[in-house]
């Protein structure tokens, strides 16, 4: 692995709570102003008629961009931030590549839920993914409160088998494999659930194993998040089921770029 000494670290105690509980939430680690370009350059991206844009079932609302690294500078740039690479690399002692990078929006009043699901195994089954060595960089461009649909996480769950279940088309417009009920039930009852909350700039480094879902948005206040997802490079997915727009098939490992944008 290439040595970057001046990358931000985790503590051991940061790195011992993903280890245990498949996530560890660090408030206010991208700064306002990064986090500031992001958020102006995601209101272009949104006014784009592209398949990447993805809308809420009323076909009005938008709801995902998908790889927006694709076809956009900043977050090409953004997706290499040295706040973010710094900690996935650490916890994968790996160098790595980007696999997919979502920013999942929940708008005022309209933002729908995201079912309970796992990630790995979509990556498993539809993506020849080999092994859950993933970790998912999920940034708040907004602030998260307990009103606005934040993202919440079952402790521990990472450690399940990644079950395999159908993928739900019809509850939202994103088909996804939702996790089974009565396993979520289960896991939620032998570790409850947590929801962090924070400002912009906050991230979440989560095991993309573990389970997680949010509810709708009923509040005046939108939640934008960018779900970034990182792999260790000895671990690349192979053929892929979903488009390319989906799922990229770019293996370049990123080196972090200062200043990040």
């Amino acid at each position: 692995m290439t040595s970057h000494p001046d990358l931000p670290r985790l503590s051991e105690e940061q790195c011992a709570r993903y280890r245990d509980d498949g996530f560890v939430f660090l408030p206010n680690l991208v700064s306002r102003a990064d986090i500031a370009r992001v958020r102006d350059e995601l209101d272009g991206l949104c006014r784009l008629t592209r398949d990447e844009v993805i809308l809420e079932n009323d076909g009005r609302t938008v709801r995902s961009v998908m790889n927006p690294q694709a076809f956009s500078d900043l977050f090409g740039r953004f997706v290499r931030h040295p706040a973010l690479l710094g900690p996935v690399r650490q916890l994968l002692e790996q160098d790595t590549y980007l696999f997919q990078c979502v920013i999942n929006m929940k708008r005022p009043f309209h933002g729908a839920v995201w079912q309970w699901h796992q990630d790995f195994p979509t990556y498993y089954h539809d993506d020849e993914m080999p092994e859950p060595r993933l970790v998912n960089a999920l940034v708040f461009i907004d602030e998260v409160r307990e009103f606005n649909g934040p993202l919440m996480v079952v402790p521990a769950s990472h450690r399940a088998p990644a079950y395999e279940t159908a993928v739900d088309d019809s509850t939202t417009s994103y088909p996804l494999r939702a996790a089974d009920e009565a396993v979520v039930a289960r896991l939620a009852g032998e570790r409850g659930i947590e929801a962090p909350k924070g400002g912009p700039g906050s991230v979440i480094f989560a095991h993309t194993n573990i389970v997680h879902g949010s509810g709708p948005n009923m509040s005046p206040w939108s939640r934008t998040m960018a779900s970034i997802t990182y792999n260790a490079i000895d671990n690349k997915h192979g053929r892929s089921r979903r488009p390319e727009w989906v799922v990229r098939r770019d293996f370049e490992t990123l080196e972090p770029i200062v200043p990040p944008i």
